[in-house]
């Protein structure tokens, strides 16, 4: 045993310093530009005012009667917001942060609404509506009155003033169902083409100001991007639906839906903030998740800290005031990406923060060009409102 010792102390010494050594790289690789990244990433966007639509478009597939579709929402956020204040716990034992869903009160509580194929014509959200379903008006129809009830859903959501989603901020976190949104497109160009030309032009226009005002709040991508589509195809349908009778007079729905393109509409920031924020839990429950034995772990091998610096440093070129300076001129900042080499001082501060920073992400600066080319689609269909207005017929004496 004495002849151990001595060897015992070298190695603890070792670690010891190796330890402290790896404190100081984190040191030395947390600089200024990681700090200024999570300043300008760790922002939260203001939570948008009135009456929130998420609860029309939470429960397409479950027969929820709609006054009790508030008490349903209340009881699953309040089972969700259980469940994911257990992260430390539920990863404590085994270390697994794989995603995972749980069951939420309302799926064992009402019984399955009945499901409806769509009819093969259907008009995506971006979709030239009236070509695709002319000629289908008899099929589309039935598929539309099959499917009324979500249809009613829909135009419920977007009367609200926003799709806010109150669930806590997790990689499993139960999202809107936005597909629903492009029923209420196919029905406004099914019934100009069954002859109601008049009554179709108002509820166009109601879809498209009801988009772009749903498109002006930061909330999750997915959101920012259905609603610039949405934005977009109803646009195109108003134009449509102008050609289709020039000598139509615009409804006063129209005047909020005519105004000009704003870039800073089709800015990707604000989301982006909230797809930030989104997987900085995710960093936060793996942090958590090392706890027990593998505690040595964050002192080595990962560090929370580093990765939200590296997140928020991917991020940061399209969020910060050069960055969205650059997107109102048409030019899309590169998101950076973070270099793997097992010889820098990020590698060995924090290996697995390192790998996983390194790791593909989604492209989100072909978000940002995709929000860009909607914002240039609807110009184009305002100009087309615009070049078919009608020529005022001229007075008597004039």
């Amino acid at each position: 045993m004495r002849s151990f010792k001595p060897l015992f102390l070298v190695v603890l010494g070792l670690l010891v310093a190796y330890v402290l050594l790896v404190q100081v790289l984190r040191w030395v690789a947390f600089g200024d530009e990681e700090r200024a990244a999570l300043a300008v990433m760790e922002v939260a966007p203001a939570p948008p005012a009135g009456e929130s639509g998420f609860k029309y478009l939470a429960y397409p597939d479950q027969a929820v009667p709609e006054g009790e579709l508030d008490a349903a929402l209340a009881a699953d956020i309040e089972a969700f917001q259980r469940w994911h204040a257990t992260a430390d716990e539920r990863f404590a034992g085994t270390g697994d942060v794989a995603v995972k869903h749980p069951v939420l009160p309302s799926s064992t509580r009402y019984p399955t609404r009945a499901a409806v194929a769509p009819h093969d014509a259907e008009c995506g959200l971006g979709g030239d509506c009236i070509a695709k379903l002319r000629g289908h008006e008899e099929e589309v129809r039935a598929w539309l009155d099959a499917d009324a009830e979500r249809l009613a859903l829909a135009e419920k959501a977007l009367a609200a003033e926003h799709f806010l989603n109150p669930y806590p901020l997790d990689v499993a976190t139960p999202l809107a169902n936005f597909r629903l949104l492009r029923l209420p497109l196919n029905h406004i160009a099914l019934q100009a083409l069954e002859g109601d030309v008049a009554g179709a032009l108002p509820r166009a226009c109601t879809l498209l100001a009801d988009s772009r005002r749903h498109l002006r709040n930061d909330a999750m991508l997915i959101e920012k991007i259905v609603t610039a589509a949405l934005a977009e195809g109803a646009g195109k349908l108003v134009a449509d639906l102008r050609a289709l009778d020039p000598a139509l007079p615009l409804p006063g729905e129209c005047t909020a839906a005519l105004r000009p393109v704003q870039v800073a509409d089709y800015q990707v920031c604000g989301a982006l903030r909230t797809e930030y924020a989104m997987v900085a839990e995710l960093s936060r429950q793996t942090h958590a998740a090392m706890d027990g034995w593998r505690l040595p772990m964050r002192w080595v091998l990962y560090s929370d800290k580093l990765q939200r610096g590296w997140i928020a440093s991917h991020f940061a070129p399209l969020c910060t005031a050069e960055g969205q300076a650059a997107i109102a001129r048409g030019e899309i900042p590169a998101p950076k990406v973070k270099d793997f080499d097992r010889a820098s001082v990020d590698f060995w501060a924090a290996p697995i923060s390192n790998i996983l920073a390194s790791v593909a992400s989604p492209a989100y600066g072909d978000y940002q060009r995709r929000l860009l080319n909607h914002a240039d689609a609807l110009r184009g269909h305002l100009a087309s409102i615009e070049a078919t207005q009608a020529v005022p017929e001229p007075q008597p004496g004039s």
